[in-house]
């Protein structure tokens, strides 16, 4: 007879452990689940500046090689055709 309370203890103190560790368990899942979903959208809002960081450099790289044909252009116009800007005085205006 002595023997079956120790049973009963024993399956009663693994129970409360099993218990507790499926309880942490699940505390566990829901807290890295909140967090995988954090980083998800810190994630989409790093991509949107991405995209937006890659649109203002294709745009600075378009500007940035315009200028430099108009650079060319000007520095031949000079060179080879011997082209220089109007003065003030030789600017006229036309009105239609």
């Amino acid at each position: 007879m002595g023997a079956l309370p120790d049973m009963d203890r024993w399956q009663a103190g693994s129970l409360t452990v099993l218990y507790v560790l499926v309880i942490s368990l699940a505390i566990t899942v829901v807290v890295n689940r909140h967090h995988a979903r954090q980083l998800f959208v810190d994630m989409q809002q790093l991509e949107k500046e991405r995209d937006a960081l890659n649109a203002t450099w294709s745009r600075l790289t378009l500007e940035y090689s315009t200028r430099l044909n108009q650079i060319y252009v000007e520095r031949n116009a000079k060179r080879e055709l011997g082209m220089q800007k109007p003065s003030a005085d030789n600017i006229r205006i036309v009105r239609e």
